[in-house]
């Protein structure tokens, strides 16, 4: 998702550590020398070289405390050695090693062995995984710089690896470079050069005739799908005639793969400057309660073309009818939108959604459909609008609006800064206007769902069994800590959180990146899934925010921090006990 511009302002955990270390005075350094995506690009040195302490002293050597310029010129030349390390192409090998390769690997893509790709017809490409003449390159010669910054990335020990892996004969005609080269299908090679897809071994290799490894997938850009794999085997088919890719080549790669993923996203946002890219209408209709911002007729359906009347005529229908329309609707639902992404929630004509779960979950799509009138009714908040929430024989339903926007999820590592700052901006102004929201209920339960019943929390397990409402704070922190093993010193910081008195507020409980949607300048444009909202004590939206969200550190760190200016204590006890107690 990206480096945050607010590193020595963020609470997140993963920031809880010495904060005159080597690694963290380097990302400070980088947060206020650079914007994103040139300081998340440069923070992959430090955050994925072999030894982080290394790496960021080296950085913090070489640009002399805070100088701004020094910065821009290591991230220059971080960016050249980048473009070096890409895999490139192999286009001038002989005809007998090419075969042997091609024999090795079965004629198939090692990675998707797509069984379609029978015959070297050009669906096929022989890549290096590092270019032969990486060492021998002027730029690596000449400049003593990049040779450091990449010693300091990948480790003195794995430099003379590589070094002597590559050999003075590198570009010889006659060596079999088998070991440098992998058979990729067209696809796989552009996810592969760009980091977007990376193996790390997962095994070490059996007889020399097979290897396992881990792909690991990144993707940045919302307009570029990457295929999703888990495991793969190398096998070597040729044995005696070609050998398998070097496992120090590939790891050399997955190393670098972060950052030639960012890499890729600085030259896609210099290409399109000031644009919020906007996926395809497939990726759309697998998103959940939303729309194409970019279809106008959608925008205005929004609200206005469910009317009240429409509302009202609807939910007189006889209960088995709506039923009987829901459940048809939702069995061709896939057929017509594609799937949501979820198995409880599908899209349905004129813009509407629908979730459907067994019959013991109707009170909780009661508390959903509650919530969104509460939101309708005393604030300006753009969400769904309930339209109709029955239980019907064994099933339960619920049936809303689809509002515009895109899930931030998929745009931020495309965002700006000043994209980022606004999303933070309309977000606090929506907080602040439920907090307003009345607790009307009429229950003798402070802490409590919309309909004054039992909470539905994903950090809370027992939420989705029992029936959990509490009359006050106090019980609320005792069952939180309930039955956990906690020792002296955890039990004194529980303590000083929860002997602070909090105001009970209306909360929605689940503001991570797939509920919040923006639209094409960066601007919140809804918010979704409202099942969790309910009242709760005034910090659980913040510690709830990062709960969800904890590895996504520019989203806390320059958004939810920047929302919640207290609460620190708070989030560290949540920390705490959410690690002790599982979530389901």
């Amino acid at each position: 998702m990206g480096s945050p511009c607010n590193v020595s302002g963020s609470a997140s955990q993963l920031f809880f550590q010495n904060k005159s270390c080597a690694e963290y005075r380097a990302l400070s350094i980088i947060a206020e020398s650079l914007a994103h995506p040139q300081r998340t690009l440069l923070s992959a040195f430090v955050q994925h070289a072999v030894d982080r302490e290394i790496a960021s002293q080296f950085f913090l050597d070489e640009v002399s405390g805070q100088d701004t310029v020094a910065v821009s010129e290591f991230l220059a030349d971080w960016i050249c050695l980048l473009k070096k390390v890409r895999p490139v192409v192999c286009t001038d090998l002989k005809e007998t090693l090419r075969q042997n390769i091609w024999q090795r690997d079965g004629g198939r893509c090692c990675v998707s062995k797509a069984e379609k790709e029978k015959q070297f017809d050009g669906g096929l490409l022989l890549a290096y995984v590092l270019s032969p003449s990486f060492f021998c390159d002027s730029d690596m010669v000449n400049n003593e710089r990049l040779s450091s910054i990449f010693a300091a990335f990948i480790g003195e020990s794995q430099l003379q690896n590589l070094r002597s892996l590559m050999g003075q004969d590198s570009l010889s005609p006659d060596r079999d470079q088998s070991d440098r080269l992998v058979l990729l299908s067209t696809r796989i090679f552009e996810h592969f050069r760009n980091g977007r897809l990376s193996l790390k071994r997962s095994s070490s290799v059996a007889a020399g005739d097979s290897a396992r490894f881990f792909v690991e997938s990144r993707n940045f850009i919302p307009s570029i799908h990457v295929d999703t794999f888990h495991f793969i085997t190398l096998e070597n088919n040729a044995v005696g005639l070609a050998s398998l890719p070097n496992t120090q080549l590939l790891e050399m790669h997955h190393r670098c793969a972060e950052a030639l993923a960012w890499l890729e996203v600085l030259e896609y946002m210099k290409r399109n400057p000031n644009t919020l890219h906007r996926p395809s209408s497939r990726e759309f209709a697998n998103a959940a309660m939303k729309t194409p911002a970019n279809k106008s007729f959608w925008n205005l359906w929004y609200l206005q073309a469910i009317p009240d009347a429409f509302r009202y005529v609807w939910v007189q229908t006889p209960a088995f009818f709506r039923a009987f329309a829901y459940k048809r609707l939702a069995r061709i639902s896939n057929r017509l939108y594609g799937r949501t992404g979820s198995d409880r929630i599908y899209r349905l004509p004129f813009n509407l959604y629908l979730r459907v779960a067994s019959s013991d979950w109707a009170p909780k799509h009661q508390a959903e459909a509650q919530s969104l009138r509460l939101i309708e009714k005393y604030t300006h908040v753009p969400a769904p609008r309930a339209i109709d929430a029955i239980q019907y024989s064994d099933s339960s339903f619920l049936l809303m609006t689809g509002i515009p926007g895109e899930i931030i999820g998929r745009m931020i590592s495309t965002m700006t800064d000043e994209q980022l700052h606004s999303v933070a901006r309309d977000l606090k102004k929506y907080i602040a206007e439920m907090r307003q929201i009345p607790n009307n209920t009429g229950s003798r339960f402070q802490i409590c769902n919309a309909l004054g019943g039992g909470i539905l929390d994903w950090r809370i397990g027992e939420s989705q069994r029992r029936e959990l409402r509490f009359q006050d704070e106090t019980q609320f922190n005792e069952y939180l800590t309930e039955d956990l093993p906690l020792d002296e010193d955890a039990r004194k910081l529980a303590s000083k959180s929860h002997g602070v008195k909090h105001d009970i507020v209306f909360t929605h409980g689940d503001l991570n990146l797939r509920n919040i949607l923006v639209d094409g300048n960066g601007k919140i444009s809804g918010i979704v899934d409202w099942e969790c909202a309910g009242w709760y004590p005034e910090y659980w939206e913040y510690t709830k925010a990062h709960f969800s969200a904890r590895y996504s550190i520019r989203w806390t760190a320059d958004v939810i921090d920047q929302d919640f200016l207290g609460y620190r204590d708070e989030l560290r006890v949540e920390d705490m006990l959410s690690s002790m107690a599982p979530s389901w």
